[in-house]
């Protein structure tokens, strides 16, 4: 098998997106030895016109879905398909729908080489612990306990000063000229795409075919 690169266009808000984290950490697992794996994260926002304080949760979705029985059918969903990887979802914890801009940004200024830790513990922050992804403080706490940053208050000025925008504003001009309409979606080798939640076997057969 050749080396590997795989764009993963995501959301930090996504629980789908997190269990597609969870499929793609397995499927590198089974790479064989030798492999070399490089994984870009690109901003996609389900959710851009939220204001920037966020809204309520349960509102957001229960105008969404339609209705209260179709809100609580999804909360279940979450965590039946979620136990196939190993997560829990507690989505009463989850108070805000955020506007994700600033989570995206925190990734965007953190070295690619601690991404992927990085992305794990705000999807865990907010689907397990119902941490606002869209306050600053928050996200540096996060930061700082994912061993991504050592100086809290620079991190902060750095995200409220706008750095790591430009990215996330890539990320969604990419996902438009791709005709992206919802996430996660993988590109492998620049070539092969993938969208919705894929399997362990799924992502190992589209490494395989390159």
């Amino acid at each position: 098998m050749k080396d590997v690169t795989i764009d993963v266009y995501m959301d930090t808000v996504c629980p789908w997106c997190r269990m597609g984290d969870a499929s793609l950490r397995a499927a590198l697992k089974e790479l064989p030895e030798g492999t070399n794996a490089v994984i870009r994260y690109h901003a996609y926002q389900l959710n851009p016109g939220i204001r920037k304080e966020g809204e309520d949760y349960r509102k957001v979705m229960i105008g969404r879905l339609g209705g209260e029985a179709q809100f609580q059918a999804r909360m279940k969903q979450y965590n039946q398909t979620g136990s196939q990887f190993g997560l829990n979802y507690n989505m009463d914890l989850v108070k805000y729908t955020p506007n994700s801009v600033l989570s995206h940004q925190l990734i965007a200024i953190t070295p690619k080489h601690l991404q992927s830790q990085l992305l794990e513990r705000l999807y865990t922050a907010y689907f397990e612990e119902g941490a606002n992804l869209g306050d600053v403080d928050e996200l540096v706490k996060i930061a700082q306990a994912s061993g991504v940053t050592n100086d809290p208050e620079a991190t902060k000025q750095r995200l409220l000063q706008g750095e790591g925008l430009d990215k996330v504003d890539e990320g969604q001009r990419d996902a438009q000229k791709l005709g992206i309409r919802g996430v996660p979606y993988y590109i492998v080798n620049d070539k092969d795409a993938l969208t919705g939640l894929q399997s362990p076997a799924d992502l190992i057969s589209a490494f395989k075919r390159q």
